[in-house]
C-alpha cells in the first residue's frame, strides 16, 4: 500500500503542470470584423457576473480597468482608422477603459503585453476618448462586439451586466480602394513587361512587341517600360527604331545611375 502511494506521488510530480488544462472562469474570446477594407480583431477574456454587483463595486469607478479579465485586451487594425473622430495608425494596441457612472474613457495603448492593467502608464497611450454609458439588456458575460457595420465605419460595443458602451469606428474605404487599384495596375505593368522580356529572350519578337505594347498602354510615361521596348526592338533587328525608342526612354527621366550604362549599350547598337 505504501509503495502504491509513493508511486502515485512520484507520478503526480513528474506530470508537467501545463498538461493540466482546466475550464477557465473567464474564457478567452477572439472576435474579428471587416469594415470596408479594414480588418479589426479583439482578443479578450469574458468574466461572468455570477450574482455580483459589477460596476462601482467589482470594477471600481474612475480607475483603469483591464476591460475583462486576465491579460489586457489586444485590439488590431489592418489599416489606419478613426476612433470617435481621432485618427489612429494601423497596428496592435492594448485596450483599457476607465469606467464611470455616466461615461467611460476608452484607451488605446502600446503596452500590449501586460497582465491586466498591472504596469500600465498613461505615457504609452495613443488615444483616449469618452463614450456615454447606456443602460441595456442584462449580459451575464462581458462581451465585446461590432455593430452597425458599413463600408465606411461601425461601432465597437462593450457590454456587461446591464451596461453598454459604444465607440464609433471609421475607415477610409475609398482611399484603401485607390491603393488596391494602383497596386493591381502596378503589378499588371510589371507582369506584362516581364512577359515581354521573356518572349524576347525566347526569340518570339512578335509576341514580345505585342506584350510590351500592352504594358505601355498601362504605363506610357515610365522610362523603364519604354527602355524595355527599345531592347526588344533591337533584339528583333529594328536598330533604327530601337535607337529612337532608347533615346525617348532616356529623355523620360532615366536615373543617372542607369543612364550612362544604357547610353553606352545603345552606342553598341549602331
Amino acid at each position: 500500500m505504501k509503495k502504491w502511494i509513493l508511486s502515485a506521488a512520484l507520478l503526480a510530480v513528474a506530470l508537467p503542470l501545463n498538461a493540466q488544462e482546466l475550464p477557465q472562469p473567464s474564457p478567452t474570446a477572439t472576435v474579428t470584423q471587416r469594415i470596408g477594407l479594414t480588418d479589426f480583431s479583439l482578443t479578450y477574456s469574458r468574466p461572468a457576473v455570477r450574482g455580483r454587483d459589477v460596476f462601482g463595486e467589482l470594477v471600481p469607478f474612475n480607475e483603469v480597468w483591464r476591460t475583462g479579465a486576465n491579460a489586457c485586451v489586444k485590439f488590431n487594425a489592418s489599416t489606419d482608422f478613426i476612433m470617435n473622430g481621432i485618427p489612429v495608425s494601423a497596428g496592435e494596441y492594448a485596450l483599457f477603459t476607465i469606467p464611470g457612472p455616466d461615461s467611460w474613457t476608452i484607451i488605446l495603448s502600446t503596452q500590449t503585453n501586460l497582465w491586466g492593467s498591472t504596469g500600465y502608464t498613461e505615457e504609452n497611450d495613443v488615444l483616449r476618448v469618452k463614450a456615454p454609458v447606456i443602460t441595456g439588456d442584462f449580459d451575464e458575460n462581458f462581451t465585446m462586439s461590432f455593430k452597425s457595420v458599413s463600408i465606411e465605419g461601425g461601432q465597437l460595443v462593450l457590454e456587461w451586466s446591464n451596461i453598454e458602451v459604444e465607440v464609433d469606428l471609421g475607415v477610409d474605404s475609398d482611399g484603401e480602394s485607390a491603393k488596391n487599384v494602383e497596386k493591381a495596375l502596378s503589378d499588371a505593368k510589371r507582369a506584362y513587361r516581364n512577359a515581354a522580356n521573356y518572349y524576347s529572350g525566347q526569340g518570339d519578337h512578335e509576341k514580345a512587341l505585342a506584350t510590351i505594347e500592352i504594358a505601355l498602354q498601362l504605363d506610357p510615361d515610365y522610362w523603364y517600360t519604354n527602355w524595355v521596348k527599345a531592347k526588344i526592338l533591337y533584339a528583333a533587328g529594328d536598330t533604327k527604331a530601337a535607337l529612337k525608342q532608347g533615346k525617348k526612354a532616356m529623355d523620360m527621366g532615366a536615373p543617372d545611375s542607369y543612364r550612362a550604362g544604357y547610353e553606352k549599350e545603345m552606342k553598341g547598337w549602331k
